[in-house]
């Protein structure tokens, strides 16, 4: 039995980004994000064509050389906008799972992964919408060895 390969799939662009960030009561530092990444994902027949999305979110307005180390998040993903172009047949569409991979790294950004699933041949997801809350402490960036 083979191991099943991911492809990571990048949004091409991304619209509304919005943020709010507050201190909390034992100083840390709270964010919530939102924003909508734009796509092409396309439905390849009767089977599901399944892929791993990956959402690179800026961490805004960090001290300089500094990261975020979390303490707390809670990212989520959902479908934003959907398409068919012909008869549907079979259609379906699909965000499965949503995770933060890299959480215990101290980053200016934060990755969330997703996997996401559509099936018919002429389906598409053309966006995706996601919020992110992330809570942590101010820390200073590794370098690479």
């Amino acid at each position: 039995m083979t191991s099943p390969t991911f492809v990571i799939v990048t949004p091409s662009s991304y619209t509304s980004q919005h943020f709010v960030k507050y201190p909390t009561a034992n100083s840390l530092l709270a964010y919530t994000m939102t924003g909508v990444g734009l796509l092409a994902f396309k439905g390849t027949g009767q089977d599901f064509n399944r892929k791993t999305l990956e959402l690179t979110v800026p961490i805004p307005d960090l001290p300089a050389g500094q990261g975020l180390q979390l303490v707390h998040w809670a990212p989520f993903v959902t479908l934003a906008s959907i398409s068919n172009d012909g008869p549907a047949a079979n259609a379906a569409w699909a965000v499965d799972t949503f995770s933060l991979p890299n959480a215990g790294q101290v980053l200016t950004s934060q990755t969330i992964a997703c996997q996401i699933a559509v099936r018919d041949i002429d389906g598409f997801i053309l966006r995706v919408a996601y919020t992110l809350h992330l809570v942590g402490r101010p820390a200073p960036l590794t370098r690479p060895r």
